[in-house]
């Protein structure tokens, strides 16, 4: 009866917190249009398939493969191993020659995060804790300091992908805690990683009440294992972006309860931090147009920059304006009527914006952003109101049985909302394509005319889209892993 009761608390948590967190997608395109799979079980392997779905190769790797990254430049999967142990490595697997050229040891914990720089020469490999020690706030584990001790401090490895071989080894919560005393919390968030080995981190202490002891942005040359310039931090990074040169970090700041946000901009050349006040909260940096220029996205516009920082007039509203703003509307009419989540270009001159709730949730439709006129030209649904009803519907029947099934001893509560969808274009911008996570259908929006031509059904492990490096096709990763054509906009798989 024990065993059962606790079944049934379980469930509950699930369906009252919301969906389930989603694995990795566990696949990823790799040279010459193929794919490659992670498969786990008592014989782990790397699956690689070409564009019509014929094996490849089957690459036997060791146990316990989680995260992995891939690396073009020398076509090689990165698999970490042993995610929920008190030690780590790193299985090279080489898909041209179908075989593991080395073992790579890192640090220890629970967290294992892999990161490629942008030229692809260096893979940083971030580790943290012991496992079961962190707790969740705001996103980002914080860990009490009794559990940050050798061997489970933060550390970053990093790894020269041509040569497989360990450069550096970043451990840097000496220095940042030489000055703390009693007991305290930790968190650390990776800001950047330069193509030349570089490290950009933002580590904070507080107490157990909350209050704050330390907040700083550390960096790391890639030279030595010790920072090279700590400066204090701006507040809570949401998102962060290099500048084409790489000589300034652009940080998009959470503004504190009530107010508005900011963006700082780190001089790396100088080592200082410089900020510009916005005049809405920040969640996202990222290059869009012709000529992959910088934005910044709020929740009621968005807004170029310099490739310095600077903050520029051209912007474009998403939402009414708030009271005192009228008359600063722009050119567009349509406007987001929620808050904005994945964006990617439609080919040089437009974008599309996919529309959250306030809880991070999916509302089925999607914006289309014209970025020569600055302005939203349409918003489509993705999805009916009939069908997201019918999906609620069969939601609180489900936890009604649950419900009457435990005699009334534990009351359920269904899930109201949706799981994001995940975004591709063609990339001359014509269509756009969106996986719907709850109907497992891909909706294909002519972004010319802002309009639904069709909807696709795919398996329903497929979690992640993705246009194949050819352009000819969209990718949809699961557990099969299917394509779309995209002369015909079918489903060839």
């Amino acid at each position: 009866m024990k065993f059962r009761r606790r079944s049934y608390w379980a469930i509950a948590v699930l369906l009252c917190l919301g969906q389930p967190a989603l694995p990795q997608v566990n696949g990823t395109e790799v040279s010459g249009g193929a794919t490659a799979q992670v498969l786990s079980g008592k014989s782990p392997v790397v699956k690689v398939s070409d564009a019509e779905g014929n094996e490849l190769a089957s690459i036997p790797i060791d146990k316990d493969p989680g995260t992995f990254l891939y690396s073009k430049s020398t076509n090689t999967l990165y698999v970490a191993h042993n995610e929920s142990k008190g030690a780590h490595f790193i299985s090279a697997v080489n898909l041209t020659t179908s075989r593991v050229d080395k073992q790579i040891s890192i640090g220890a914990g629970d967290e294992v995060n892999l990161v490629l720089s942008n030229n692809g020469n260096r893979l940083f490999c971030y580790t943290a804790s012991k496992y079961g020690s962190g707790s969740q706030l705001g996103g980002i584990a914080a860990y009490p300091e009794g559990f940050l001790k050798p061997p489970f401090q933060p550390l970053v490895t990093v790894i020269d992908v041509a040569s497989n071989k360990v450069l550096a080894t970043y451990d840097w919560l000496a220095d940042f805690s030489s000055d703390l005393h009693g007991n305290w919390f930790f968190t650390n968030q990776i800001l950047g990683t330069g193509d030349d080995g570089r490290l950009i981190v933002r580590s904070v202490a507080f107490t157990r009440m909350g209050k704050l002891l330390k907040d700083r942005i550390i960096i790391l040359s890639g030279q030595s294992s010790r920072p090279v310039d700590t400066l204090n931090s701006a507040g809570r990074v949401v998102a962060s972006l290099f500048s084409n040169d790489e000589s300034h970090l652009f940080l998009a700041v959470d503004g504190e309860k009530g107010t508005v946000g900011s963006l700082a901009v780190l001089d790396l050349s100088k080592g200082t931090l410089a900020t510009h006040a916005l005049t809405t909260q920040p969640t996202k940096l990222f290059r869009l147009g012709s000529k992959q220029e910088p934005w910044i996205l709020g929740g009621d516009e968005m807004q170029s920059i310099s490739e310095t920082g600077e903050l520029e007039d051209r912007r474009i509203p998403l939402n009414k304006p708030r009271k005192g703003d009228e008359g600063n509307e722009g050119g567009g009419s349509v406007f987001l009527d929620g808050l904005p989540g994945e964006t990617i270009s439609l080919g040089e001159e437009y974008a599309a914006i996919q529309i959250t709730n306030r809880n991070g949730g999916s509302l089925h439709k999607v914006a289309l952003i014209d970025m020569k006129n600055l302005q939203v030209d349409a918003v489509i649904p993705t999805m009916g109101e009939g069908e997201m009803a019918g999906i609620r519907t069969k939601r609180i029947f489900l936890t009604a049985a649950l419900s009457a099934a435990t005699l009334g001893n534990v009351i359920f509560i269904p899930n109201m909302s949706f799981r994001n969808e995940s975004l591709a274009a063609r990339p001359d911008g014509r269509f756009l394509f969106v996986l719907d996570l709850e109907g497992h259908e891909v909706t294909v929006v002519d972004a010319k005319a802002a309009t639904v031509v069709r909807r696709i059904s795919v398996n329903n492990s497929v979690t992640k889209l993705q246009v194949s490096a050819d352009g000819k096709h969209v990718i949809c990763f699961g557990n099969k892993t299917q394509q779309i054509n995209l002369e015909t906009n079918n489903l060839e798989n």
